[in-house]
């Protein structure tokens, strides 16, 4: 009988340790599934937040392309307005001045915009006056007038004597030399409170003036120059020309001044820039 108690009792035992080992394993699988569950719903949204993410950083980049590509049509537009202005001035000026050689390219760095064109003619010459205003008028708009020029285009027609306005330099002797480049040097002399550095290249004289009295050194302004002529050349002529550059810029200065021969006609081009004056030449026609 006891020893039936005592078997009894084994049995309840066992069957209570199996019972608490079957729990704990019934937990730990809750707990596994729903760390599982988790962990999917974290990766879930992790992937729809870098979707959302990768979406908003698609539209941002087709948006800034979209910007960029308005902002380069923008300023093409506005580049090919710029050109048409000078190009449609300059086509009006042909039929006004035929036979005159007129520059394609304004030769301005900005305000091709507000680029306006009048002129004078006689049966001696003809003058062009190029300006940038607060608007774009029509040709030989008479507001124009009270506009300063940043350059004149002359044309003397049927000249006797080209020489006596050109005024081309013959190269100097018995003066300093001056080196300006490596393979070109020029002459220094100073007159009436400045000094003036010449060097010639093939049919053209070069001539730059510096105030003494304003401190100006001429060197600087005749190595700039010659790089320009260097660059974008200069008008074909058969006869000797000039080029003169009084150092310093200024809007109205017209401190350039280019002359030369073409046919029976003198040409000049006075420009408040040097670069200006070469690029306007380039494109002469």
């Amino acid at each position: 009988m006891k020893k039936n108690r005592k078997n009894l009792a084994l049995l309840l035992l066992a069957a209570s340790l199996l019972a608490g080992c079957t729990g704990q394993s019934n937990s730990q699988s809750s707990q596994s599934s729903q760390a599982k569950s988790e962990k999917k719903a974290e990766s879930k949204a992790s992937s729809k937040s870098a979707a959302k993410s990768a979406a908003s950083s698609a539209v941002s980049s087709t948006k800034s392309s979209s910007s960029q590509a308005s902002s380069k049509y923008a300023a093409s537009s506005s580049q090919r307005a710029d050109a048409n202005r000078m190009g449609t001035l300059t086509s009006q000026l042909r039929v006004k001045l035929p036979g005159m050689l007129l520059p394609a390219a304004d030769g301005l760095g900005q305000g091709s915009s507000n680029l306006n064109i009048r002129y004078t003619s006689s049966s001696s010459q003809n003058v062009v006056y190029y300006s940038v205003g607060n608007s774009p008028l029509a040709l030989n708009d008479s507001r124009i007038a009270s506009e300063k020029p940043y350059a004149v285009l002359t044309e003397k027609k049927n000249v006797a004597d080209a020489s006596s306005l050109i005024n081309y330099q013959e190269p100097k002797t018995g003066l300093p030399a001056v080196k300006i480049a490596s393979n070109v040097t020029g002459t220094e002399e100073g007159a009436a409170g400045s000094t003036y550095l010449q060097f010639n290249q093939g049919q053209w004289s070069f001539v730059v003036r510096a105030s003494n009295v304003q401190g100006q050194k001429p060197l600087p302004t005749a190595q700039k120059l010659l790089s320009l002529y260097q660059q974008y050349g200069l008008p074909d002529t058969a006869a000797k020309s000039s080029v003169q550059v009084d150092v310093g810029e200024s809007l109205g200065s017209l401190n350039t001044v280019i002359t030369w021969a073409k046919g029976s006609s003198v040409y000049q081009l006075k420009a408040h820039s040097t670069e200006t004056a070469f690029k306007m030449l380039k494109s002469l026609s």
